[in-house]
């Protein structure tokens, strides 16, 4: 008997509250409610990707230690008074060394643990060099070797399973990039933070929503983006009906069931749904979930279809009943206000920076800004010297991001203002784009 699927049913006696915590870092409030500490969630990632953590409670601490170190430090006392008016007369910057995202004593709450979790799994397993940050003189040098000494090595949990393998090799393969280039690893750990959050609850929307692909391991879902500053109309299908809309359109966007499918599917199990479904189910385990379905139809007066002989289709018609509960028509409870306030919060905290409104061209799309595209452009082409643009293309796609012929189009605009796209024949059939690092 699986001892689940009975707490989840004896719940039912009681008050019931939808819990999708363990996957989604976003509750039934407003926006601006979510309490989601973002700096704790770049302390986590620093803990991934340098293996270490620090016990000073806050930066004025942390500092003062290491200007105390360099002080007591035969070798560079004398230059304590220098490092001191160069980098801590004005400490208000975090990038006095890359070691001061590991500082930070505030208590994470249920929206940033969620968030945590998140990166822990999709960054379990990531193996970096050992990491001696040296900066850019003798001076940043000294202050960082003083910083590493307040930290102490940090081991992750390295047997979590990614709820979305896929983006987490890209997630992985792109934070190893940057963690070999302390200088771009500053300058923009916490935009990539942004881009895979904003990712993961996208493409994690989208997974769940196909009745079909949800049982299976997932892969890249189309999702299309425009550039900034290109034009745009209804008339591009792709990009008008596979993109924004397809996630957040109102009542039937695939966000609008990530919220009600992953409250569902805590109550079967504590895995990622795919992970589950490639194991062998008893027909014991099969006639729990529909034993459950039936005392939650009861519960809510909703019409029970029977027991299913599938483990699929007794997943899919729970999932089916349980949405009923946030259907806008359902006057009993106020789950439908909250549903929408998760929708409205992945829209607002997490697609806000990656979104454009073209109220002339049908409203909301998803747009990549040209810092965004450079980036994630960089990460592709990765150690190599350049890249055919397909291949980069296929990159984008890979992580998530689609483009439709004219986006296409645009996308080869930018890197040829930029200079970076080499032409190897006349016809122009072989164009490489190269990194701007």
């Amino acid at each position: 008997m699986n001892e689940h699927l009975i707490k989840s049913k004896e719940n039912f006696n009681g008050t019931y509250e939808n819990n999708a915590a363990r996957y989604l870092p976003i509750g039934p409030q407003v926006p601006k409610e979510q309490n989601l500490n973002w700096n704790i969630v770049y302390k986590n990632v620093c803990q991934n990707l340098f293996s270490l953590g620090c016990e000073q409670k806050t930066l004025e601490e942390f500092y003062e230690s290491i200007l105390k170190d360099i002080k007591e430090n035969r070798q560079t006392k004398d230059l304590a008074t220098i490092i001191e008016k160069v980098y801590f007369e004005n400490t208000e910057s975090i990038e006095i060394t890359p070691y001061s995202r590991l500082v930070n004593s505030e208590k994470a709450l249920i929206r940033t643990k969620t968030m945590i979790d998140v990166f822990d799994t999709m960054l379990c397993g990531i193996t970096t060099k050992n990491m001696d940050f040296i900066g850019n003189n003798f001076l940043e040098e000294i202050v960082n070797a003083s910083a590493k000494k307040l930290c102490t090595e940090v081991v992750k949990n390295k047997t979590k399973t990614a709820y979305l393998p896929f983006l987490s090799k890209k997630c992985q393969e792109d934070f190893l990039f940057i963690s070999a280039r302390p200088g771009l690893l500053n300058e923009s750990i916490e935009h990539l933070i942004e881009i895979y959050s904003f990712l993961y609850i996208t493409q994690l929307s989208l997974h769940l929503y196909s009745p079909k692909l949800r049982f299976s391991e997932p892969t890249s879902k189309e999702m299309y983006f425009i550039l900034e500053g290109e034009k745009v109309s209804k008339e591009r299908h792709s990009t008008f009906l596979k993109g924004y809309k397809r996630v957040f359109e109102k009542d039937v966007g695939a966000s609008y069931d990530i919220f009600p499918h992953l409250g569902y599917l805590e109550l079967i199990a504590t895995e990622p749904l795919w992970v589950i479904s490639q194991q062998a189910h008893e027909q014991v385990f099969i006639d729990q979930i529909n034993e459950l379905n039936s005392a939650f139809c009861s519960k809510f007066n909703i019409h029970f279809a029977g027991y299913r002989n599938s483990f699929e289709d007794a997943i899919n018609d729970g999932l089916i009943y349980h949405k009923e509960i946030f259907k806008e028509n359902n006057k009993k409870s106020t789950r439908y206000d909250a549903n929408k306030k998760v929708c409205d919060s992945a829209a607002t905290n997490f697609a806000g920076n990656f979104r454009v409104n073209k109220v002339r061209a049908g409203g909301w799309y998803f747009q990549l800004s040209t810092k965004t595209v450079l980036l994630i452009t960089n990460f592709i082409i990765g150690n190599k010297e350049k890249l055919l643009i397909d291949d980069v293309v296929e990159g984008f796609n890979e992580r998530g991001i689609y483009f439709d012929l004219k986006s296409k189009q645009a996308l080869l605009a930018i890197y040829k203002n930029i200079g970076n796209v080499i032409k190897l024949s006349d016809s122009g059939d072989a164009v490489y784009v190269t990194s701007t690092i």
